[in-house]
């Protein structure tokens, strides 16, 4: 879980969230939920946060974090902490994880009374996994909570779904992904870059914030596609990327993240935004921005049909470079 989040924060302008906050707060939370929602929006965080608090022996707002409880559920070493998942070498939950959870459910509860169950991935269950949960659903005894987590809650059998409580979690505003990242201590300026880029997962953002390759790859696209003016450019960029033929998914994804980027900033004057590019871009408009979409659809169709990357990726600049002649003019 990333570290610093509470209960609250995951809640933080959701209405549906903070009634699922205050159920948590006030000892009213169902026996099941389903959180359900895009990778990277916290759904997994929230559902550790919610069955670690239940554990919690700690004072004041649950979870501590600090307590014997807390810790050892971190480590996911808590004798009343159950989290069926795919066996070693399976990409599948199969129906035997069920069956040890029946088995471990069938027992006393160790510590306090409270058992909790986290199932990430919940889609990943075989059908026959799922039809054994659902058994344990309808019979599951006062004091037990079931956790689960899915990218789609229709992967989901509605049989479930319907003893659960289903919420949907979505993508994160950019300055609440900024603040988040603020507060694990990443620097403003990057934070701010990170809450551009991430389409509103802060749980991208965060892998985004710790994989250099990205920042190298991003360097890289503002060294080359962003930086050519005119024609005459294109050859020295084109040294930089004739390498790159593995990379050129990932160099097109960044580039077109870099133009959405300046396009919503056109269109809703966020200054701040806009100065972090190339002055040359200054003088496009929205339109041209378009353009240079179009061809970076038309340069993705070209290597999916395996146009060599030299060719695609020199025809774009190109592009871009004639656009960019005529915004400067």
């Amino acid at each position: 879980m990333p570290a610093g989040l509470t209960i609250r924060d995951c809640a933080a302008g959701s209405d549906t969230l903070l009634a699922l906050c205050r159920d948590f707060e006030s000892g009213r939370l169902a026996h099941a939920t389903l959180l359900s929602g895009e990778s990277g929006t916290g759904k997994r965080t929230l559902a550790h946060l919610l069955a670690q608090g239940l554990l919690c022996a700690g004072d004041g707002p649950k979870p501590c974090g600090s307590c014997r409880e807390c810790r050892r559920y971190a480590a996911r070493t808590h004798p009343d902490a159950l989290f069926p998942a795919p066996a070693p070498r399976e990409k599948t939950i199969k129906v035997d994880a069920l069956r040890e959870m029946i088995d471990a459910l069938s027992r006393h509860s160790l510590e306090g009374g409270t058992r909790v169950i986290v199932i990430e991935n919940a889609e990943r269950m075989t059908p026959q996994a799922q039809n054994c949960l659902l058994k344990t659903l309808e019979e599951a005894e006062a004091g037990t909570y079931f956790f689960l987590t899915a990218d789609a809650e229709t992967a989901i059998l509605p049989t479930i779904r319907s003893r659960c409580r289903c919420v949907r979690m979505q993508p994160w505003p950019e300055k609440r992904i900024e603040q988040a990242l603020i507060k694990r201590g990443i620097p403003s300026d990057r934070a701010r870059t990170l809450a551009r880029y991430c389409e509103g997962s802060l749980g991208r953002a965060i892998a985004m914030h710790e994989d250099e390759s990205y920042w190298q790859a991003r360097d890289l696209v503002r060294r080359t596609f962003l930086s050519v003016q005119k024609t005459s450019d294109i050859a020295a960029a084109a040294v930089l990327l004739k390498d790159q033929k593995d990379n050129g998914d990932r160099l097109l994804d960044i580039l077109e993240q870099e133009i959405r980027a300046l396009m919503h900033s056109k269109m809703t004057n966020e200054a701040d935004t806009a100065d972090d590019f190339p002055v040359h871009f200054s003088g496009a408009s929205v339109r041209d921005l378009r353009k240079i979409l179009e061809c970076l659809l038309t340069a993705r169709r070209q290597k999916a049909a395996n146009v060599g990357w030299a060719a695609l990726s020199e025809g774009l600049m190109q592009t871009i470079a004639e656009e960019a002649s005529k915004w400067q003019q």
